[in-house]
């Protein structure tokens, strides 16, 4: 196989890796031997190093295994990014039992679906998120409710002035052996691992009168092969699928860490690996955030700064205050952070890996965005990278030293892609649009109850190996970098041709006065559909005169780069544009208005 990308790998990313044969609690235990006095996770001003993290999830899983949670039984987390989320991952996978990973603001229909799907048989829960489940849970009855807050690892003022600003709005629930608090659960975990079942004291400060004592001896539950997450995603088809992940997935991505960030391996001498932060913001039910911004850091020893509120300003004003070295976002939280008050002046030197994923990254954004980094004193790069779910996430990286442009990157240590002819296993030239597909070990298990999408999704190749048939559209280059044109669903047909969406916001967003263009299709008499776009200028500002000139502006821009058929017919300009949860331009609310205007 043609791996010429390997000759642009520089002194760090260098193809060699050596992943232990553990779970992933095994990991964070090899950490906490390693580095036990490094910082693990930091919250809210709080700052749990990997012994005290380690103590946790053990007590946590003491507890859960008094509540008969043990091999195979699944555990449904839906928790934003707080230290509790961490924790339980941990425990549930040193019992054997498997992370159903769910967002926090799940409407109470799509977790009971999800609870179902799973054979779930217990929920985690945020105390604050939890009244608008209150009546399906009422109703579905699962073994054991285990409500998180805010406040469980607070410090005490900060507990009380959270409180007193919102934790005395939250409504109060019964707490009995259907619900319990995850203060009390782990409480009594804690009093299992120093054997004073019996005592009576408070849980108050989570780590003032610890004690750095044996558990119960530990024996392996399963392997490291078998499912220990399932995360959600859309399929490589575009419908929804529950993606089964093993440790051995994981932990193959988060051993690479130090070689995709830049730094030496941890192990080699731990004393003088540096104390880095990297910023958690992207959401841990997600591929990215859970192996990349968790795992990834747990595996090396790195602090990770966990921030709950997935929104611009609030990655801006955590920057400020803990000045992390490491930063993985999507494109819309690099755009706000240019806007940030709190950054606008601001030195920003002490970053040293920053890395773009989840959606295309735009050439005039990425510049941009550079521009302002080098202005504040850094001389790095936003580097794009490209992954799926059920590759657990990035499967390729720009690397510092080459990082190209237009280029999602190259494929990680480990890891083999290639492009083939959509609807077939025929690898085709470099240059040829096609399907990019992925093979390795951090190939998922497959979808869960599913195993003619499984089929579909994965193709054993005449080299005897697991491919993942992406359902993107891209190519690669003769050096080996690959460039990821779209979904390959989402195209839209006009007049029988098809034309692709992100090549269409690519060419709008090439003029300078627009911040974000989106592409959909409307219904047409004839045409049966043909193309709209939605445009955000850069000035919010902008009167009728000026969106009308750029308006004219874009028809000659598309005029000249566009097949006809892809030029759009309408343009409508506003001041923003819906967002995924993941912060994507929602592309299909858009479409869903235009449907509905129609009608």
């Amino acid at each position: 196989m043609d791996r010429s990308w390997m000759d642009f790998y520089d002194e760090v990313m260098n193809g060699e890796l050596d992943v232990p044969d553990y779970t992933l609690y095994e990991m964070l235990k090899r950490t906490a031997e390693v580095f036990p006095k490094r910082s693990a996770v930091t919250f809210e001003g709080t700052h749990i190093t990997f012994s005290e993290l380690l103590y946790e999830v053990d007590a946590f899983a003491e507890a859960l295994g008094d509540c008969n949670i043990g091999a195979g039984t699944v555990v449904t987390v839906c928790l934003p990014n707080i230290p509790q989320a961490v924790i339980s991952v941990y425990a549930i996978n040193k019992l054997g039992a498997i992370a159903n990973m769910v967002h926090p603001k799940t409407p109470a229909v799509e977790l009971r679906n999800s609870m179902k799907l799973t054979g779930s048989e217990c929920l985690l829960i945020l105390d604050a998120l939890m009244p608008k489940s209150r009546e399906m849970l009422d109703e579905m009855k699962p073994g054991l409710v285990i409500v998180c807050a805010i406040g469980d690892y607070l410090s005490a003022p900060k507990k009380l002035a959270f409180h007193l600003a919102k934790g005395r709005k939250i409504p109060k629930y019964p707490k009995d052996s259907f619900y319990i608090s995850y203060a009390d659960l782990i409480h009594h975990g804690d009093l299992i691992v120093h054997g004073k079942l019996d005592d009576d004291y408070d849980w108050k400060d989570p780590f003032s009168d610890r004690k750095e004592e044996e558990t119960s001896e530990y024996l392996r539950p399963i392997e490291p092969d078998d499912p220990a997450v399932y995360l959600h995603s859309g399929g490589t088809t575009g419908s929804p699928k529950i993606i089964m992940i093993s440790s051995r997935n994981m932990n193959h991505l988060a051993a690479l860490g130090p070689q995709i960030i830049g730094v030496p391996d941890p192990y080699e001498d731990p004393e003088k690996f540096p104390d880095l932060t990297m910023v958690a913001i992207l959401p841990l039910f997600h591929g990215f955030g859970i192996c990349m911004c968790m795992h990834c850091m747990i595996v090396n020893g790195i602090n990770m700064l966990l921030v709950p509120v997935f929104k611009p300003e609030e990655l801006g004003k955590i920057i400020r205050k803990e000045k992390p070295q490491l930063i993985a976002a999507v494109p819309t939280l690099y755009e706000g952070m240019m806007k940030s008050q709190k950054l606008s002046k601001m030195k920003l030197d002490f970053l040293i890996a920053l890395f773009s994923g989840g959606d295309t990254l735009p050439m005039e954004l990425k510049k941009r965005f550079e521009d302002f980094l080098h202005e504040r004193g850094s001389k790095i790069s936003l580097r794009e990278g490209y992954g799926l779910t059920e590759t657990v996430t990035v499967c390729s990286v720009n690397p510092e030293k080459h990082c190209r442009s237009g280029s999602v990157g190259l494929p990680l240590p480990g890891l083999d892609m290639k492009v083939v002819k959509p609807g077939t296993n025929e690898e085709i030239q470099n240059g040829e649009k096609g399907e990019i597909c992925i093979a390795g070990p951090t190939v998922m298990l497959g979808y869960l109850n599913d195993p003619e999408a499984t089929d579909l999704a994965i193709h054993v190749h005449e080299d005897g190996r697991r491919w993942v048939h992406s359902g993107d559209l891209g190519y690669r280059d003769d050096d080996g970098f690959f460039y990821f044109e779209q979904r390959i669903k989402r195209i839209i047909k006009v007049s029988g041709v098809p034309v692709f969406p992100t090549q269409i916001e690519k060419t709008l967003c090439q003029h300078e006065a627009v911040e974000f263009a989106c592409a959909v299709a409307i219904p047409h008499p004839y045409r049966l559909h043909v193309v709209k776009a939605f445009i955000v200028l850069n000035d919010k500002t902008a009167d009728d005169k000026t969106k009308e000139k750029v308006k004219t502006e874009l028809q000659e821009i598309c005029k000249r780069d566009l097949i006809s058929y892809a030029c759009p017919v309408e343009y409508e300009f506003r001041s923003e544009l819906p967002l995924t949860r993941l912060g994507k331009i929602d592309y299909r609310t858009l479409e869903k208005e235009e449907t509905a205007s129609d009608g």
